[in-house]
């Protein structure tokens, strides 16, 4: 089979992936936008947001770094076997420090004390992520299976919110549900590891371990920096002008990601081959990338014109007019698909396939700490819209810095040189 038609083929599995995680959620939430208001919808959405970095912790930048070795390896089934389990081991100690973390915040810090049991019901999202093995199936570019988990999860855990939740006294039921589908995903996708051979059994090795936690700690920084204006945005929008603001924004944001999950397959399906590329044929690797930067591009400005256009029939069709102040929020979000693709291609696909690990993350550390600046008084002045403009801002940073790094480095994706 040709790199083009296995390319195009990851691509389609991956958007299958990305379409059940955004559109089967997306039959729910509609009803769950109107059983719980926009108060308890901003509770639900402010504890998952906060669960994120606990998510974030455990994720450690492995679906970049690990997805990059199991690429190189994919031919060698021993290697893949301390790879592998190097990975999982590495997690579960993460996930230990992770809930000791949990326990710390829901004990000392009254707002989370109040919302604990919420919380914990969202733990299995953190479980999920120590052993959903997406970064395992991306690398060997097998997306056809890890489609095949994600969907079966989502088909099982999805509808129960309808049968389950049927008031604002349900919401830690809706947040275990929300929570345990990447649990299941990872059982199915171990199941499917095992039953085809494709690594050995359990290898426990410390010097692994730490080359893997070692090889990710650049890439964690970069993730946990943009942290500090993706998942940050909510969680101190939530402190500062409470949920029902959090309600609003985040309605705003998960139409905003539905629309960015259209995206997402072709940036994950070319990262591995790029990275396999870079070893084997630059020219094509780097020919690879200034087409993915095209097609994204386009395909995201249509997508973020989409948004400034439509903005306020989706909301009124898609959550109500209870939500109606979620309009403007959406307009300022409207153009971050289009930044975010570009940046994603200048960074990831660019920047860490030529190994910038380390200037990578500190153009993410400079602009997250420059969001935190800038948050603060606009979420004051503008609550839910001051959010959307922080993390719009930050963004369009973000990009032009990276495409003037990229420049210094006489790395010219969008014209030859």
């Amino acid at each position: 089979m040709s790199i083009n038609t296995s390319l195009n083929r990851n691509i389609f599995y991956l958007a299958l992936v990305q379409g059940s995680s955004f559109i089967l959620p997306l039959l729910t939430f509609p009803y769950l936008v109107r059983i719980l208001g926009p108060e308890y919808f901003g509770i639900l959405g402010f504890c998952q947001a906060s669960m994120q970095y606990l998510v974030l912790l455990t994720d450690y930048g492995f679906n970049w770094t690990a997805t990059q070795q199991v690429a190189k390896y994919r031919e060698d089934r021993g290697e893949l076997t301390n790879i592998f389990w190097s990975v999982i081991f590495s997690k579960l100690l993460l996930a230990v420090l992770a809930f000791i973390l949990l326990l710390v915040v829901c004990f000392f810090v009254t707002k989370y004390q109040q919302l604990w049991m919420v919380l914990l019901a969202f733990s299995p999202m953190v479980l999920g992520n120590v052993i959903y093995p997406i970064w395992f199936f991306q690398g060997v570019e097998k997306m056809k299976w890890i489609t095949l988990c994600s969907i079966s999860a989502r088909f099982m855990l999805v509808p129960l919110t309808f049968v389950f939740v049927q008031g604002i006294d349900d919401l830690w039921i809706a947040a275990l549900i929300q929570g345990g589908t990447n649990f299941i995903a990872g059982l199915i996708g171990f199941y499917f590891i095992f039953n085809n051979n494709w690594v050995g059994g359990p290898i426990f090795s410390l010097e692994r371990i730490r080359c893997s936690l070692r090889d990710g700690w650049h890439v964690f920084v970069s993730t946990s920096a943009i942290s500090l204006y993706t998942t940050s945005t909510t969680v101190i929008l939530g402190f500062l002008a409470g949920p029902v603001s959090v309600g609003y924004f985040n309605a705003a944001n998960m139409i905003r990601g539905a629309v960015q999950s259209l995206l997402n397959p072709i940036s994950q399906a070319i990262y591995p081959r790029i990275s396999f590329l870079m070893d084997n044929n630059y020219s094509k690797a780097i020919l690879l990338i200034r087409k993915s930067l095209m097609y994204l591009g386009v395909i995201s400005l249509c997508a973020s014109v989409f948004l400034i256009l439509f903005s306020s029939l989706i909301v009124k069709y898609g959550v109500g007019d209870e939500y109606q102040a979620s309009v403007s929020v959406l307009r300022w979000m409207a153009f971050l698909p289009f930044f975010i693709s570009l940046s994603n291609v200048f960074g990831i696909q660019t920047m860490l396939t030529h190994n910038y690990k380390k200037q990578f993350s500190w153009i993410l550390v400079v602009c997250g700490l420059s969001n935190l600046i800038i948050i603060f008084p606009l979420v004051y002045y503008f609550q839910q819209d001051g959010a959307a403009m922080s993390m719009l801002l930050t963004e369009l940073c973000v990009t032009i810095i990276m495409y003037l790094f990229l420049r210094s480095k006489n790395i010219y994706l969008i014209r030859g040189k």
